[in-house]
C-alpha cells in the first residue's frame, strides 16, 4: 500500500476510534470503573478483520488520545493501547487460525466469532490494564477480580455489537441470489438491488416500530407495576421481523439500535433492569449486558440461520441456472476449431461468468517449460481500468514460478498437479520475489487459478484475479473453474486435432496437385505420340502420294502404249525419272525420321561444281505435266552466266520442285510463278548467290509463316488440311546443309515469296554428315 493511502486509512482508524470512545464514555456517566458496553473494542477488531494487521498503528494512535483525553497518565494510557491493540490483533490471529474468513454467513462462523472474538479476544486488554492498576496503586488487589471482569464484560459486549455491524455492511460478501462475483461494484449492485425490493412503507414501519418499542420498553419513564412484566423481549419480535425480511444487513442494526437504547436508557436512569435491580446501578450494568449479550447471541445466530438458508435456498434456485451457463459457455469455447479463437473465448466468458477483473491464460512448451523470449500471455480479458498483462509476463521465471505453485511433490508422484490453486489474499500469502512482483505490477489481490492439462502434459495455466480487493474464492467457483478447464482441454484437442487435419489436407492437396500435373503431362506426351502417329499416316498417305504418282503415271503411260507386248521398252528419260521418284521418296522419308530424332541436319552431300540454271531446268522439266495441268504460267529469271556453284545437284533440284509444288499445291489454277537468281552484293564474304520463287497466290499470315519450315505444319492456309510440309522442312535441310539459308515473305491476298541463298564455288560450302 502507498505511504500516504496508509496514513491516510491510519488516521481514519484512529478518528473512528476516538469519536466512539469519546461518545460512550460522555454517555456512560455511571460512576463505575469500566463501561458497560465499550464500543470501541468493537471497532477495533472489526477494522483488523477487515482490513490488514499493519493497520494496528490507528488502533494504538486513537486509544492513546482518548486515554489522554480522559486525564489519565501518559503511562496508563501507553498501557491502554497496548492492551486494546494486543486483543484486537489476538482476536483476529485466532480467528484466522480456526479458518475463518470475514463472515458471519453461517452458524459455524458465528460460534467461532463468538467463542473467539467475544469471549477469548477481550482477555489480554482485562489482564494487561487491571495488573497495571494494581501494580500502580491506583486499585486495591482485592478488587482485582471485579475490575477485571469489569473491563472484560465491557469489551465483550462492545465487540458483540460493534464488530458484526462493520463485517456486514464493510465486507463484500458473496450476494445472496448471485452465484458468481464479489467484486466491489457487483456488491453494490446487488445491495441496491436489495434495498430496492425493500417496500417503502415496509421499511418505514417496521423501523417505526422498532424504535418506538426499544424506546418504550428502555428509555421511557415506567412505575414499579410495570417493571415486573418481562418488557425486555418485546424487541425480539422486530427483530426477527428483519431476520426475515431484510437480511444480515437488518439484523445486525436491529441489534445495534436496541442495545444502543437499551445502554442509553441505562445512563438515563431508565429502563427496566434499575427496576429489576432495585435501583443498584452495578446490577443494572450486568442486567443490561446479560440482555445485550443474550440478544446479539441471539441475532448472530439468527442472522447466520437465516443467511445460511437464503445461501441454500440461492445455490438450489441457481444450480440449473450454472448448468445451463456452464453448458453455454462450454458450448461457445468449443465452438471453435482455432486455437486462438478457443483460448480468447475461454478468458472472456470465465471473466463474464466469475465477474473477475483479469482473467488470462500463459502457455507452456510441451516440457512444461516456458516459452523463452515471448509473450507467454496468449489470451486475456480485462475490465476497464486495470493494467493488462499482455507484454509484460515475457520472463522465463515468472512461468516457471508459477508453474511450481500447482505442483506437488510426494513419493507416489513428484510431479503431482494440484487441480485449483486459490489466493483469497494476496497481501497475506507466502509468495516468491518474482510473484510478489507480479501481484504488485498487475494489482492483484485475490487469484486462482487451474492447470491446463492436453495429453497428460501441462499446456498451460489459466488464472482468474481480483483486483479491487481480496476475495473469498466459493467452493462453487472452485469447481465452476474446474469443469471450464476440462471444457477447454477438450476443446484445444479438437482445435490440435483440426489443425493437423488440416496439414494433412493440404499434403494431401499438395500431391494431388502433383500427381495431376504429373498426369497431365503424361497426357500431354501421349497427346504428342498421337499427333507423330497421325503426321507418320499423312506423310505416307499425302506427301509421299506426289512421287509416287508420278512414277505410276509413267508406267501407266508405258503399259497402255505396249499393251500387248511382253517387254516393255523403257526410254532413258522415263527411267530416270522413275528412278528420281523413288530417290525423292528415299529423301522424303529420311528427313521424317531426321525431323523426329534431332534437329540437327544429317543430310549428306554429294557436292560438285553446277550451274543454277542447269538445275532449274532440270526441275522445270520434271515439272512441265503437273504445271501444264494447273495452267501456271512461268517466269524464270536465272542468267546463264552466274558463277557456278559447288552444290549437290539431285538435293538442289529437289528444292526447286518442292517449292513450285507447295505453290502450286496450295494456290488455284492460274497461278503466275516467278523464279529468277542474282548475286547477293549485300553480305560480305563469301559471295551468295539469292534465289526467289514468288507467286500471286493466296498469301499467308505471320503465324503462318513463322511455323511453315517446322516438320508438324499441317498446312499454309488452313490447320485441318492434310500435310505436314515435309517437303519445306526438307528443303530447309538441304539449304542449311550447304551453307545457306532460307525463308519467306508472304501477306494474305498478296502472294508469297520463298528465298534461300546459296553460297558460290569459291567460298566455304559447310557439308554436314
Amino acid at each position: 500500500m502507498p505511504l500516504g493511502a496508509y496514513l491516510l486509512k491510519t488516521g481514519a482508524i484512529a478518528l473512528a476510534y476516538f469519536v466512539v470512545g469519546r461518545l460512550t464514555v460522555f454517555v456512560a456517566n455511571l460512576g463505575l470503573e469500566a463501561s458497560p458496553i465499550w464500543f470501541p473494542a468493537g471497532i477495533a477488531l472489526g477494522v483488523l478483520l477487515l482490513g490488514s494487521t499493519n493497520v494496528w498503528v490507528g488502533i494504538s494512535l486513537g486509544s492513546s488520545l482518548l486515554a489522554v483525553s480522559v486525564g489519565v497518565t501518559g503511562a496508563a494510557a501507553l498501557v491502554t493501547a497496548v492492551g486494546t491493540t494486543l486483543s484486537a490483533i489476538v482476536g483476529k490471529a485466532l480467528l484466522r487460525q480456526v479458518g475463518w474468513s470475514s463472515s458471519l454467513n453461517s452458524l459455524r462462523g458465528a460460534l467461532k466469532f463468538l467463542a473467539l472474538a467475544v469471549v477469548v479476544s477481550p482477555i489480554p486488554n482485562a489482564t494487561i490494564r487491571t495488573l497495571y492498576a494494581c501494580i500502580a496503586g491506583l486499585s486495591p488487589w482485592q478488587q482485582f477480580s471485579s475490575q477485571w471482569w469489569a473491563i472484560a464484560l465491557g469489551d465483550s459486549i462492545g465487540i458483540l455489537v460493534m464488530a458484526p455491524l462493520l463485517l456486514v455492511w464493510l465486507s463484500k460478501p458473496l450476494p445472496n441470489n448471485v452465484p458468481f462475483g464479489s467484486n466491489a461494484s457487483v456488491w453494490w449492485q446487488q445491495l441496491q438491488h436489495q434495498w430496492r425490493r425493500w417496500r417503502t412503507l415496509e421499511a418505514l414501519l417496521w423501523v417505526t416500530l422498532l424504535l418506538s418499542v426499544s424506546w418504550f420498553v428502555f428509555c421511557a419513564s415506567m412505575h414499579a407495576g410495570k417493571a415486573r412484566y418481562p418488557l425486555e423481549i418485546l424487541p425480539l419480535a422486530p427483530i426477527v421481523w428483519a431476520a426475515l425480511r431484510f437480511g444480515q444487513q437488518g439484523t445486525v442494526v436491529s441489534g445495534f439500535i436496541v442495545s444502543s437504547l437499551a445502554f442509553w436508557g441505562l445512563t438515563q436512569h431508565r429502563g427496566p433492569f434499575l427496576m429489576d435491580a432495585n435501583g443498584n446501578t452495578q446490577q443494572a450494568t450486568l442486567l443490561l449486558q446479560t440482555f445485550v449479550g443474550v440478544t446479539m447471541g441471539i441475532v448472530l445466530m439468527l442472522a447466520a440461520a437465516v443467511a445460511e438458508r437464503q445461501q441454500a435456498e440461492a445455490q438450489l434456485r441457481f444450480a440449473a441456472d450454472r448448468e445451463r451457463l456452464l453448458a453455454e459457455t462450454a458450448q461457445r469455447i468449443r465452438r471453435s476449431l482455432e486455437l486462438d479463437e478457443i483460448l480468447n473465448t475461454t478468458v472472456s466468458e470465465v471473466r463474464h461468468l466469475l465477474q473477475a477483473d483479469q482473467v488470462f491464460i500463459i502457455r507452456l512448451d510441451p516440457c512444461g517449460q516456458g516459452l523463452s523470449g515471448h509473450n507467454l500471455t496468449v489470451a486475456e480479458s480485462v475490465s476497464p481500468g486495470w493494467t493488462s498483462v499482455q507484454g509484460w509476463v515475457s520472463d522465463q521465471r515468472v512461468a516457471q514460478e508459477i508453474e511450481a505453485l500447482f505442483k506437488q511433490k510426494t513419493s507416489e508422484n513428484p510431479c503431482n498437479i494440484k487441480p485449483v490453486k486459490a489466493i483469497d489474499d494476496t497481501a497475506q500469502a507466502d509468495k516468491p520475489p518474482l510473484i510478489a512482483e507480479y501481484y504488485r505490477y498487475c494489482q492483484v489481490k485475490a487469484s486462482i487459478g487451474v492447470p491446463i492439462m492436453v495429453h497428460h502434459k501441462m499446456f498451460g495455466i489459466l488464472l482468474v484475479n481480483q483486483c479491487s480487493g481480496p476475495r473469498h474464492w466459493l467452493p462453487l467457483e472452485t469447481n465452476l473453474l474446474e469443469q471450464l478447464a476440462t471444457q477447454v482441454e477438450i476443446a484445444i484437442q479438437q482445435g490440435q486435432l483440426y489443425q493437423h487435419l488440416q496439414t494433412l489436407t493440404v499434403s494431401l492437396e499438395g500431391q494431388v496437385q502433383a500427381r495431376t500435373a504429373e498426369l497431365q503431362q503424361r497426357m500431354q506426351e501421349l497427346q504428342s505420340l498421337n499427333q507423330v502417329k497421325d503426321l507418320l499416316l499423312h506423310a505416307v498417305a499425302h506427301d509421299l502420294r506426289t512421287p509416287v504418282q508420278g512414277m505410276l503415271m509413267v508406267l501407266n503411260s508405258l503399259r497402255s502404249r505396249h499393251k500387248d507386248c511382253e517387254a516393255v521398252p523403257v526410254p532413258c528419260g522415263k527411267f530416270d525419272r522413275m528412278v528420281q521418284s523413288c530417290d525423292h521418296q528415299l529423301n522424303l522419308l529420311n528427313s521424317l525420321l531426321e525431323g523426329h530424332t534431332d534437329d540437327t541436319p544429317a543430310t549428306v552431300l554429294h557436292c560438285q561444281p553446277v550451274h543454277l540454271h542447269q538445275v532449274v531446268d532440270i526441275a522445270l522439266s520434271n515439272l512441265k505435266p503437273l504445271l501444264s495441268e494447273n495452267h501456271v504460267t512461268l517466269c524464270a529469271q536465272v542468267p546463264c552466266d552466274l558463277p557456278p556453284i559447288k552444290a549437290d545437284l539431285q538435293q538442289l533440284r529437289q528444292v526447286f520442285e518442292s517449292l513450285l509444288l507447295n505453290a502450286v499445291k496450295h494456290n488455284a489454277p492460274g497461278l503466275t510463278i516467278t523464279l529468277n537468281a542474282t548475286i547477293d552484293t549485300t553480305t560480305a564474304a563469301p559471295r551468295m548467290i539469292h534465289c526467289a520463287i514468288a507467286d500471286n497466290g493466296r498469301g499467308m499470315d505471320q503465324n503462318q509463316c513463322d511455323r511453315l519450315f517446322q516438320l508438324y505444319v499441317r498446312g499454309i492456309d488452313n490447320q485441318h488440311l492434310t500435310g505436314i510440309g515435309l517437303g519445306l522442312h526438307r528443303c530447309r535441310q538441304v539449304i542449311t546443309a550447304h551453307g545457306g539459308q532460307v525463308g519467306v515473305a508472304s501477306h494474305p491476298g498478296k502472294g508469297s515469296q520463298f528465298w534461300f541463298t546459296l553460297p558460290l564455288a569459291d567460298g566455304n560450302i559447310n557439308a554436314h554428315s
